[in-house]
């Protein structure tokens, strides 16, 4: 009797405890899985398939997922117009802020809204960045065509100039310009160009004689034809920091700023100031940002997502085989902070020198 009772109250016991497992089984903080399991994250590229958003965008997809807990999916949507500002409109102005759409995108969301704000549906002050790039960009000269092989022979040019570029605001237009008006050189500006392929058919054929390509492009596009000499690099624009000093890129260490090359004396007043604003975005050249009003702890996910992914030597070698370029970049606070500061200078420090600038664009 004695044993049949203890039998008994193991039982008890043992139902109580598989009573009490199930209950915690099936309690929805036992059972919560991580936000992005079974989601998926669209990067919004707003660029045609094959250029260098898109490629790093692509990218990121393939990588991207193995960091984030919950492992989503992550795909690639190519919204194109506007050069782009079709896609930072609707991601920074439209998009749910459920953390599930990202822009991955150049500095010309940022750029458009001093230089173009009718287009911006967004306040860029309030978009939260993860992720950013710098760049520096080269001034091209064909030598054979414009006789100078370096920023001193510009002043002694025997031809007059013609400046190629894309669109009237673009800083690849307008930077090449606003550096031959510092040095007080007279010039032509020719625009409309397609992007570096069109430029460089053109640098060939002699329509034009100057115009700016991104370092990454350096490798590929550049250097075999200063080999042939058909190609000269002038300067580079450098990145500017926080103390107002253009730093040299890393990936061309032998390439002066245009800082260095530029005589003192020209240095000065608001085309000077509409140099430093129309470099300053170089900081930020590629970036990723997240709809307005995401939960801060998505943003924490995506940026110690992108933090591992970005150290990832896999990844690594993908992205500098594909792009020309290591994928060193500053994220999550550190990120956003560079671009406000940024910004803040923008709107507010380089007024005349985006007065300047915009003044420019409506020149020919």
């Amino acid at each position: 009797m004695k044993h049949a009772k203890l039998r008994l109250r193991v039982v008890h016991a043992l139902s109580g405890l598989a009573l009490l497992l199930a209950c915690l089984t099936e309690s929805p903080f036992a059972a919560e899985q991580p936000y992005y399991a079974g989601k998926t994250i669209r990067i919004i590229a707003g660029f045609s398939p094959g250029g260098t958003v898109d490629i790093r965008a692509r990218l990121l997809a393939r990588h991207l997922p193995k960091w984030i807990p919950g492992n989503p999916s992550v795909i690639v949507q190519n919204m194109t117009g506007a050069g782009g500002q079709i896609a930072a409109n609707y991601v920074f102005g439209v998009a749910k802020p459920d953390g599930l759409t990202v822009l991955h995108f150049p500095n010309s969301a940022i750029v458009n809204t001093y230089m173009e704000p009718a287009s911006v549906k967004y306040d860029i002050r309030q978009v939260p960045i993860v992720w950013v790039g710098a760049d520096s960009w080269t001034a091209v000269v064909n030598p054979k065509v414009a006789k100078i092989r370096k920023a001193e022979d510009i002043l002694r040019a025997p031809v007059k100039l013609r400046v190629g570029g894309t669109g009237l605001t673009s800083m690849r237009s307008l930077r090449p310009k606003l550096a031959l008006e510092l040095f007080g050189v007279d010039h032509t500006w020719v625009t409309g160009y397609g992007g570096s392929a069109d430029l460089l058919v053109a640098l060939e054929k002699g329509e034009i004689h100057l115009f700016e390509d991104p370092q990454d492009g350096y490798k590929r596009n550049v250097q075999p034809r200063e080999k042939e000499g058909t190609a000269a690099v002038l300067w580079q624009t450098g990145t500017l920091t926080l103390d107002e000093t253009f730093k040299r890129s890393e990936l061309l260490p032998h390439v002066p700023t245009l800082d260095e090359v530029l005589p003192k004396d020209k240095k000065t007043g608001p085309p000077w100031e509409a140099w430093k604003a129309a470099v300053a975005p170089q900081s930020f050249q590629y970036a990723i940002g997240v709809t307005p009003g995401v939960p801060s702890d998505r943003i924490t996910i995506l940026s110690q997502a992108l933090e591992k992914m970005t150290q990832d030597p896999e990844f690594r070698q993908e992205f500098e085989k594909s792009l020309g370029e290591p994928p060193d970049a500053l994220i999550g606070e550190k990120a956003d902070r560079v671009v406000k500061d940024a910004v803040k200078k923008l709107l507010e420090d380089y007024q005349a020198g985006v007065r300047y600038l915009q003044a420019l664009a409506k020149k020919n």
